[in-house]
């Protein structure tokens, strides 16, 4: 095990026993900046605000972190996010670490426990994972023998997955936006918040000038009445 791979398995540990659902907000808030970056694909900002979601434990998160790496190469960071998230139950980071398994991704190739991951995924009815096994039993990939029986299994429960997917898939399309709004709402308030804030300090200063001008003309007033002394 490597250096990288412990620190993310103790990090995973920490993460675990120190967040609760009350943190749930800020959590959904960071992974909808992080898509809302991608849908203008701007994979600098989405990296910045998937990771802070992911630190925050939130397994979403944690597996789009692992897949953004993927992406980028960084196989064994990639690994290390899929196993946190997979470990914690999450269907799609089990998938993914099924595939980092498979490929010798960040981690010795291992069918045997690419396998197994891919099945933790598809019973947690993962659509992606369930259309591998039932591919993989046809053609006999991921060391898998083809079994006609078990092909027939997997592909008989994918239309239901599908429709549960596409349900899920708007179910949470609709909370990011919710988030995003709130979002957004938030920092328009707090930006006329901070612009009525400097119009009241430039107020104030010019009022302050004004106060000075008047007691400074005063002062001249005064001494120009003074009698003139008479020696």
């Amino acid at each position: 095990m490597s250096k990288n791979l412990s620190q993310f398995i103790i990090i995973g540990i920490l993460l675990l026993i120190g967040f609760s659902s009350a943190t749930l907000a800020d959590e959904i808030g960071e992974f909808a900046l992080a898509e809302d970056a991608m849908n203008q694909q701007d994979l600098r900002e989405a990296a910045i605000h998937y990771r802070k979601a992911a630190e925050q434990n939130y397994l979403p998160a944690q597996t789009a972190m692992g897949e953004l790496l993927r992406v980028s190469q960084d196989y064994e960071e990639a690994f290390g996010w899929f196993l946190m998230s997979a470990y914690q139950g999450d269907a799609a980071g089990a998938y993914h670490l099924g595939q980092a398994y498979a490929n010798g991704e960040g981690v010795e190739k291992n069918l045997a426990k690419a396998v197994y991951w891919i099945k933790v995924a598809a019973e947690k009815n993962y659509l992606t994972a369930a259309e591998t096994l039932a591919s993989a039993y046809r053609t006999g990939d991921l060391g898998l023998p083809k079994d006609p029986e078990l092909q027939k299994k997997w592909e008989s429960r994918l239309p239901g997955m599908r429709s549960a997917s596409q349900k899920a898939f708007k179910e949470k399309m609709a909370e990011l936006k919710t988030a995003l709004r709130e979002i957004r709402r938030a920092a328009a308030k707090e930006a006329v918040a901070k612009k009525e804030a400097a119009k009241k300090a430039e107020d104030e200063a010019a009022a302050k000038k004004v106060d000075s001008a008047d007691v400074a003309t005063g002062k001249n007033t005064a001494e120009n009445a003074k009698p003139a002394q008479t020696k």
